[in-house]
């Protein structure tokens, strides 16, 4: 690699981690505080907050299907830099909203979420030799994990002085400089509105990103929105613990997403098999936890598959289409997960006040078995030759890179 591509490169890095980190911190921070908020602050119930959460979904999910997926380069870059900017406002209306105007608000979170997200992670893939782009995608990933440890011990060192309500503002300079640092994001170009969408949902790379996906999300989109509220009712926990708890369990996906982007695995199913029996595991200790610490062990199982999964779902998509098609492809896989954001909270709210946070998580565990059958069905399909990485075009026999 020549000395300005290298440099180039490094600065590539610089921004992607930096922009990362600021937007996730500050997304995240959102997403696990609101259900506490709007429960300490306009008496919602489980089913109340679970709507609420769906709802935001559902912009979100509305925003990167319909409207990311289909434009061009340039607007999408637009776009992404006025949406990086509705950040810092909806922080500021947030902490000022009532029970009525919250709904108004939170759909501006929602709706720059669905500009940001799928826009960074085709910048991230924006590569076309296979080692540099899973490298990238592996440093974009550890940045996602970073600023999930790093975003929830902020709030709670900001619990310590300030109340529920003003923690929000903690995270407006940091998504300042999100918004600064959105002028030098790359925007490659791609093929909006001309490939068919066919191609995209019955390509089987996309589709063992999907199932990947859904298993480990829907629990994940509960433990977002319900785990907080469970580990402050039922084990009696302080907030600044509860947040020091989703440190933990970002911590250890950190650590997977560091071993992860190092290995840069050849064949990804044997991942994927491991990240479904962790996800199991941990959900089953949660189902049995009666105390923090045996709640905490149940965490840090989970911290495994959420460390593995996204990276490994992405690189499933990177492996699978063409440069030009991947923001699309890119827009419809973080619609997927927002579907998943709409349906999980939605009805878990309802479940949850029903049987209890435990024993819902514990009927996921079916799922996720169904969930593995579905993908083992569509690695057998798989068996590109070229997976576009130019490396292996003078390889004669095809590879499979999923078993």
């Amino acid at each position: 690699m020549s000395k300005i591509k290298s440099v180039y490169l490094l600065y590539s890095v610089i921004i992607l981690i930096s922009f990362t980190f600021a937007v996730r911190a500050s997304n995240n921070a959102f997403m696990t505080t609101l259900p506490l908020f709007v429960k300490d602050y306009f008496n919602f119930s489980q089913m109340d907050i679970g709507i609420l959460a769906g709802f935001s979904s559902l912009i979100t999910f509305l925003t990167a299907l319909l409207i990311n997926s289909k434009i061009n380069s340039n607007a999408r870059r637009r776009l992404f830099i006025f949406a990086n900017l509705l950040m810092p406002v909806s922080f500021l209306l947030v902490v000022f909203s009532n029970p009525v105007s919250i709904w108004f608000y939170v759909p501006f979170v929602s709706f720059a979420s669905g500009i940001i997200m799928p826009n960074v992670l085709t910048s991230a893939g924006n590569y076309e030799d296979r080692k540099t782009r899973e490298r990238m995608l592996g440093i974009y990933a550890l940045a996602l994990s970073a600023s999930l440890i790093v975003g929830p011990a902020i709030e709670a060192l900001a619990l310590e002085h300030f109340s529920l309500k003003y923690a929000f503002l903690v995270f407006v300079p940091i998504s300042l400089i999100a918004l600064i640092l959105s002028f030098f994001m790359k925007f490659p170009e791609s093929e909006a509105g001309k490939s068919k969408d066919i191609e995209v949902l019955s390509n089987p790379g996309f589709k063992v990103a999907v199932y990947s996906i859904l298993t480990y999300n829907a629990p994940f989109a509960m433990i977002v929105f319900f785990s907080g509220i469970f580990a402050e009712q039922v084990l009696k926990l302080p907030y600044d613990t509860i947040m020091l708890l989703f440190s933990l369990l970002f911590a250890v996906s950190f650590i997977s997403r560091a071993l992860l982007s190092y290995i840069v695995p050849s064949r990804l199913w044997r991942y994927i098999k491991f990240s479904m029996l962790m996800t199991i595991l941990g959900l089953s200790i949660i189902f049995i936890s009666r105390n923090a610490i045996v709640y905490a062990v149940g965490i840090i199982f989970l911290g495994v598959p959420h460390g593995l999964t996204y990276p490994l779902s992405i690189s499933s998509i990177g492996r699978s289409f063409d440069i030009n098609k991947r923001n699309k492809a890119n827009s419809y896989f973080f619609a997927v997960i927002m579907l998943i954001n709409i349906g999980v909270p939605t009805l878990a709210g309802g479940l949850i006040q029903a049987i209890g946070f435990r024993n819902v998580m514990m009927l996921i565990v079916p799922v996720i078995i169904v969930l593995f059958f579905l993908a083992r069905s569509q690695v057998k399909r798989i068996n590109f030759n070229r997976l576009h990485q130019p490396e292996q075009l003078k390889i004669q026999k095809p590879l499979n890179p999923y078993p």
